[in-house]
């Protein structure tokens, strides 16, 4: 049917795809309004919108006379009607009706179309499979992945070909954790290639990128180049897709080019409001530029609908750096109660609070903060499985704040509990300082069994600590060398620079101690955060005073 009028709209107009009202609320006509969208979605001249948020103000209505078995489709824009094409499903094969009318309505628009994949292929021809798939997308969006996963279980065994369904499912996998889940079904679903339509075959090459690179972070730089490249493609294919934007705007965030990713993330958060990982990546990119007040306020968004897990660390990174104490305060707090009463990681959410406090300096909070974590650590020494170095060091933060007493019952409790080669070690060295500070002499027994007749950083911190309190500035500076030569720890290189400043190399230490600060605040999605509110050497690292 040739269309019955002609209407130019630019090329990246925002179009809102919508059903007219009045239809029986029945999977069939739920469906029609979703496979609608999926015809329209395959133009790579419209910015087609899920919402009418942000400057749409044009919508492509498609109406259904249920009794005369027709469809018409009509543009809306500026308070103005235009019938663009009709058709008729008379045969009772409504998608395929609804391909032949977007078809003719995207020709009426100015739009030269390639033959569409059709929607009962790309979607599924079972209206119960496409409404479920819509529907998890909006559990997802809510927060409600659990239940997502499972209305898409149920509809991959109904059309476990679609990949529509499969697409669903590895991005809920995904944001489980579940990187390998999520690879698998990307893979199966790109084989499918009679029935994918080029946004859902982009979304799946983007989740299999970011899968890949969650299993093998050795790779992960190369994963982030190819999904750079995938982004920079549809960028030029199809310049109007807003999920090619968002890939555009991840992979730059990914490589740290958070500049470039910002105005992405801006315009596509006005875009596509409901989506929680649009939120996410802009409170990243606003973080990298430096900019934290606008980083809260994203991740507060975010975190409505994101794993708790995704959002804590950027989120309470964010207001500290914006300066909201309180903020801070509360959201720790929250984090907190919310451990208590659901196993949640509470020895992170008190480091952090110790680091809070240490920052602040409010150092008797600091303090008491260290006392209660390690009183609960000697009580649950799993959480210390993998993290022997972070334990020595924020048990050496509390003998430095003056809490060596209060080490000596956690290690008796932990050495009583036949700990790995690498917590014995950390609770020799704690109880090193702990005696250091209460003899001012030398720890020489722990020295060398830490050392085991090699080099060790912990040996010559040990070592260094003592001619610390002793006043024998020189011999801690030269043990200090030694332990930063070995370890590249931020406390070691704050206790150096301290060290350089005691005997007048102010200019080095500055730019040590500056150096260090930089490190410390850098922003890299690839690497783990090493911000001095995440713990408290990192904080005393920071202050270094």
């Amino acid at each position: 049917m040739a269309p019955a009028t002609v209407v130019d709209l630019p090329p990246g107009t925002p179009v809102l795809a919508e059903l007219a009202p009045g239809l029986p609320d029945e999977p069939t006509w739920r469906a029609a309004a979703i496979w609608w969208r999926e015809a329209l979605r395959q133009s790579p001249q419209l910015e087609l919108r899920e919402t009418a948020a942000g400057d749409v103000d044009a919508a492509l209505c498609l109406a259904v006379d249920v009794r005369g078995h027709t469809l018409t489709a009509t543009l809306r824009q500026r308070g103005r009607d235009h019938l663009l094409a009709g058709a008729a499903f008379g045969d009772g094969d409504l998608p395929a009706a609804i391909d032949r009318l977007a078809f003719t309505a995207r020709t009426a628009l100015g739009e030269r179309p390639a033959p569409p994949v059709p929607v009962a292929l790309a979607t599924s021809a079972r209206p119960e499979v496409v409404t479920a798939v819509h529907d998890a997308a909006l559990l997802l969006r809510d927060g409600g992945a659990t239940a997502a996963r499972r209305a898409l279980r149920e509809a991959r065994r109904a059309d476990g070909a679609a990949p529509a369904v499969l697409d669903g499912l590895a991005a809920v996998e995904l944001l489980r954790g579940d990187a390998a889940a999520a690879e698998a079904l990307c893979t199966e679903a790109l084989g499918y290639t009679a029935r994918l339509q080029p946004t859902t075959e982009h979304r799946l090459a983007r989740t299999l990128l970011l899968a890949r690179a969650s299993q093998r972070p050795e790779r992960a730089a190369d994963r982030d180049r190819e999904l750079l490249a995938l982004g920079e493609a549809v960028a030029r294919e199809r310049p109007h897709d807003l999920h090619g934007q968002l890939t555009l705007a991840i992979a730059r965030n990914f490589t740290g080019a958070f500049a470039a990713a910002r105005p992405l993330l801006e315009r596509l958060r006005a875009a596509m409001p409901d989506q929680p990982i649009v939120a996410y990546h802009l409170g990243m990119a606003c973080l990298g530029t430096g900019c934290a007040a606008a980083a809260s306020a994203a991740f507060d968004a975010a975190a409505l609908r994101l794993p708790a897990n995704w959002v804590a660390v950027p989120r309470a990174i964010a207001r500290f750096e914006a300066g909201d104490r309180d903020g801070l305060a509360a959201l720790l707090d929250g984090l907190e109660a919310d451990a208590l009463q659901n196993g949640g990681p509470l020895h992170d959410v008190r480091r952090m609070q110790a680091a809070s406090a240490l920052l602040d300096g409010r150092l008797d909070a600091a303090r008491e903060r260290l006392r209660t974590d390690l009183q609960w650590l000697a009580q649950n020494p799993s959480a210390l499985d993998g993290r022997s170095g972070e334990f020595a060091e924020q048990g050496a933060v509390l003998v430095r704040l003056g809490g060596a007493e209060d080490l000596t019952p956690v290690l008796a409790v932990l050495q009583q509990q036949a700990p790995s080669a690498a917590l014995a070690d950390a609770c020799a060295f704690l109880a090193g300082l702990a005696e250091v500070t209460r003899t001012r002499e030398r720890a020489t027994t722990v020295e060398e069994r830490l050392g085991r007749g090699g080099d060790s950083a912990w040996s010559a911190l040990l070592a260094a600590f003592a001619h610390e309190l002793r006043g024998e500035v020189l011999a801690m500076q030269t043990e200090l060398a030694r332990a930063a030569r070995l370890s590249d720890a931020p406390l070691t290189k704050a206790l150096l620079a301290r060290s350089l400043r005691a005997v007048g190399r102010e200019p080095e230490a500055a730019a040590l101690q500056t150096a260090l600060r930089r490190e410390l605040r850098r922003i890299h999605l690839r690497q783990p955060l090493q911000h001095p509110l995440l713990g408290p050497e990192l904080a005393f690292a920071f202050r270094a005073d």
